[in-house]
């Protein structure tokens, strides 16, 4: 169980958050509808087949230090037919899915074990992997398994279930759990459906059971909304709140008309700052309006250094260490 009062604040951010990351992320819904289109488990060559069905799946089967895909198409090349096999038994809806991780990774080992030419030191073959050819293979049912993400998720929602860094299939079924009390409150939300549903091009998935965006929205609570909030955290710790830098009105006209002090950048970055209800992290800024998180960050400290050249106001010191911190000036 989750705790849903915990919830709501995330999906609110999610939808201000979706516009401006839709471009990035629609990919997602890009590798189903490619894999739905491509995936043929009796194909003449498997190997070729399993590697066309994914080619969309760019970071979720490849990372920096990890290469699921890579390994099952080299597993193909020296033997298909157990390739398939392996498959097709992990696909089998009528088995019990913990038998069926299981039996997957241990015929992998084995694949692995018999044509090592020296170099194949790991099979790749994790639950997070495993997850990833349930959900292309079944993307109304399964969700994409990722530790980090569901722990995040559970820890912020309360959840009765909490992942162990041991790679047990027990963590993917717990956290499939998890993962559809969240889709339950995504699909009874119908602006979320309704933003989705208009940002899809015909290359994606329609995910009518919204799996797929519940897999977006636990990537964007662990990415960015919990991000969002210690910076907002940190923020009330840190603001001088008895701070002022002492400029009246006609002070900051003058200012604004000068461009060697308001440059067309920070000129954006204090409008959005005022549209957004002037307070708003960086990280607020770069959700809703685009740019990175440091160009709100070093434009606004760069800009408070050039008011504070210009006019000679006092600049409030760091609580510890007695350095100057900038960006309150402009706030």
């Amino acid at each position: 169980m989750i705790d849903l009062e915990k919830l709501n604040p995330i999906l609110e951010g999610y939808k201000a958050y979706f516009p401006s990351h839709w471009d990035g992320e629609k990919y997602k819904w890009e590798a189903v509808r490619h894999f739905q289109d491509h995936w043929n488990i009796d194909a003449e060559n498997f190997g070729e087949m399993f590697k066309k069905a994914t080619d969309k799946t760019f970071n979720l089967l490849a990372s920096g230090y990890a290469y699921p895909r890579g390994m099952i198409t080299n597993f193909a090349k020296e033997d298909d037919e157990a390739t398939r096999t392996m498959f097709r038994n992990l696909f089998d809806e009528s088995q019990d899915l913990a038998a069926r991780v299981d039996a997957f990774q241990t015929a992998s080992e084995e694949l692995r074990s018999k044509y090592d030419d020296g170099t194949w030191r790991n099979h790749y073959q994790n639950t997070n992997a495993i997850s990833t050819y349930l959900w292309l293979r079944y993307p109304d049912k399964y969700y994409i398994y990722k530790y980090e993400l569901f722990r995040a998720a559970a820890k912020e929602l309360s959840s009765d279930y909490m992942p162990k860094r041991n790679g047990s299939v027990e963590n993917l079924t717990g956290g499939n759990q998890m993962y559809d009390e969240i889709c339950e409150a995504i699909k009874a939300d119908p602006e979320i459906r309704g933003m989705i549903e208009a940002a899809m091009v015909p290359s994606c998935y329609p995910d009518p059971e919204m799996k797929t965006a519940t897999i977006d929205v636990g990537f964007y609570l662990a990415r960015y909304y919990l991000e969002e909030r210690k910076s907002e955290q940190k923020r009330e710790e840190w603001f001088p709140k008895e701070y002022s830098p002492e400029l009246d009105k006609d002070d900051w006209i003058k200012l604004l008309n000068d461009s060697s002090v308001f440059t067309t950048s920070s000129l954006q970055i204090m409008k959005r700052m005022k549209d957004y209800g002037g307070q708003a992290t960086c990280t607020q800024l770069s959700v809703k309006y685009g740019e990175s998180k440091n160009f709100y960050n070093s434009g606004s400290s760069s800009l408070a250094k050039r008011v504070a050249e210009k006019t000679g106001c006092e600049v409030p010191p760091d609580r510890d260490d007695g350095n100057a911190r900038w960006w309150p000036i402009p706030v």
